[in-house]
């Protein structure tokens, strides 16, 4: 598949030089419109996991009826939220790599290629050292949550075999 859509001898030189680079500028924006919804979906998630932590956190120091009913039924929606949270972000990971493969074959066509250059001092994300992947940290806190919902679902479970 082609990146150019258009014939040389259709398109005046000076003005594909200058409609490439208004679409390059568009895409970039787009990438990072990608990334600004990627941290306000985990702004979202985070907050609805610390919330159900918290109900979870009043209803077991409060007095009420089918406690731990309420507090299963919680956990395990909680998990259900964490599962679709690192799903969520794996799509945003796949979404962005495809738009910087795409920026990439753009900086071909113009003078500098800032990004590719970049990727490149950064070992193209295989050194640790010099660059860790976002995703996957970011897909740690969903993990972390999970696992803690988790054990609250062990706990309640043990607690009602054991009444």
């Amino acid at each position: 598949m082609e990146l150019s859509n258009s014939k040389e001898e259709d398109y005046p030189k000076t003005q594909e030089q200058e409609h490439i680079l208004e679409q390059y500028k568009l895409y970039v924006g787009s990438a990072e419109k990608v990334t600004d919804r990627r941290n306000a979906a985990n702004t979202f998630y985070l907050t609805l996991t610390t919330s159900i932590a918290g109900v979870i956190g009043y209803v077991k120091t409060n007095d009420f009826d089918n406690d731990k009913y309420l507090i299963l039924g919680l956990s395990i929606s909680a998990i259900l939220i964490c599962i679709y949270w690192v799903n969520l972000l794996e799509n945003y990971r796949k979404l962005n790599s495809g738009k910087f493969k795409v920026i990439h074959e753009i900086e071909k066509l113009l003078p500098l290629k800032l990004f590719d250059f970049e990727w490149e001092k950064l070992g193209r994300g295989n050194d640790k050292k010099l660059y860790k992947k976002m995703s996957n940290v970011e897909k740690g806190i969903p993990f972390i949550f999970g696992v803690l919902f988790f054990f609250v679902i062990i706990v309640e479970l043990c607690e009602l075999i054991c009444e």
